[in-house]
């Protein structure tokens, strides 16, 4: 192997680090990680040497954004753990463009929860799209796709289960809002960690998205994967991030959120279920 494919490898190694996991720790995995790929990489074997490279990205991500061992990841969880380790190219756009085999994702909020549901739980799409009335090859917005999860409570529906409190929700459920401003009408994320309590009704929840506008302590600052957005200067597309749900301190209900955790506090219609399958 050659001094750029070495330095290929580690730089995508480098690319899939998060602030939460141990600096002496994860280098540690990314020293043992490089020898490991270059040594498949002199024995000709490259296939195996990418296959290693997304198996250890996804268990990285697993760990580090609360995957729990303990029980079983949801489907949903597991494909955006997928396509932020297999990613090689990302971007905030509201044309979907996947090209699974390269590791290009480029699409909006809607666009990546839309296409993560077709792959890893396409009963709970099939319901999705019926329910919500959307016309053949498009996607449902974020508008109706809070209609739909807040329905759930009342109807439900096959592949999904309603999530009533902000304390019930884990990695994999899908959580949308309307908030209509100059340029968004809302947006939709998947949750990526279980919700960590903060004070007067707020938590702290960890989220997968594609957004142009990203949150606190997100991946995408740093992220060389991550393309900037001409319209905004700022890195784009998939990653993860912190933000701030508010809820009801009877009912335990969401009623709001913060973009991160220093951002205005809003009260917009929102709403969470759970795809089973």
């Amino acid at each position: 192997m050659d001094k750029a494919d070495s330095s290929r490898h580690l730089t995508n190694v480098q690319g899939i680090g998060f602030s939460t996991l141990p600096r002496q720790r994860l280098e540690a995995i990314r020293f043992t990680l490089a020898k490991a790929v270059r040594w498949i990489h002199c024995q000709g074997m490259r296939q195996f040497a990418a296959t290693v490279m997304i198996f250890v990205a996804t268990a990285l991500i697993g760990e580090s954004v609360g995957a729990e061992a303990s029980a079983p990841a949801s489907p949903l969880f597991r494909e955006a753990t997928h396509e932020f380790g297999t990613m090689t190219s990302t971007l905030y756009q509201h044309h979907t463009e996947v090209d699974r085999a390269t590791g290009s994702y480029r699409y909006d909020c809607v666009g990546f929860v839309s296409y993560a549901l077709k792959q890893a739980a396409p009963q709970a799409w099939a319901t999705t799209a019926k329910v919500t009335g959307i016309a053949k090859g498009r996607i449902p917005s974020p508008t109706r796709y809070r209609a739909f999860l807040a329905g759930l409570t009342g109807h439900p529906q096959p592949g999904w289960e309603a999530v009533l409190k902000t304390s019930d929700l884990r990695p994999g459920d899908v959580v949308a809002w309307e908030h209509k401003t100059e340029t968004s009408v809302g947006h939709a994320v998947i949750i990526a960690k279980a919700p960590e309590p903060g004070p007067g009704g707020t938590w702290l929840i960890e989220v997968f998205d594609s957004t142009s506008s990203p949150h606190g302590d997100d991946s995408r600052s740093a992220d060389q994967r991550a393309q900037m957005l001409e319209s905004t200067g700022r890195r784009s597309g998939l990653g993860h991030g912190q933000m701030v749900f508010i809820t009801d301190p009877t009912s335990g209900a969401l009623t709001g959120l913060r973009w991160s955790r220093k951002a205005k506090a809003i009260t917009v219609p929102i709403a969470a279920g759970r795809p089973r399958s």
